[in-house]
């Protein structure tokens, strides 16, 4: 598994590049999030994404960078720092996304969808059985 995991991020990572997407597949993923959550909290961001929060600091601060998000300091609190996308990241959105459904296409070519759904359900069900050993 750790394997496709890396190879996953590989390919992502060529085909963001090819595609001229300009970002790395972790902030792909961040800024995924914020196109369908709508503005979060980094420590939401974090929760969400299954990451420590000085990963998800350095990948808000690349993505601010590049002039996709900027952060809010929270009104009540102001350690808390909400993430709200730039006008740049939502027009990028729909070329993204467009590119990010032709990688995927390119990945399940040639498996069924009874064998996606086999997957996916497997995929779950291991999620599930590691987050009830967590706590």
């Amino acid at each position: 598994m750790n394997l496709a995991a890396c190879k996953l991020k590989l390919y992502t990572a060529s085909m963001l590049k090819k595609y001229g997407i300009g970002l790395t597949p972790e902030q792909f993923l961040l800024i995924d999030l914020l196109w369908n959550q709508g503005t979060m909290t980094q420590q939401k961001v974090a929760d969400t994404m299954h990451k420590d929060k000085n990963s998800v600091t350095k990948l808000v601060d690349a993505l601010e960078q590049k002039g996709l998000v900027i952060r809010q300091k929270g009104s009540t609190d102001r350690r808390e720092n909400s993430l709200v996308l730039t006008s740049k990241a939502i027009k990028l959105k729909i070329v993204a996304k467009e590119k990010g459904v032709s990688i995927l296409e390119d990945m399940i070519e040639g498996i069924s969808e009874d064998e996606l759904r086999s997957f996916l359900s497997t995929l779950n069900r291991m999620s599930s059985n590691m987050d009830s050993h967590i706590g």
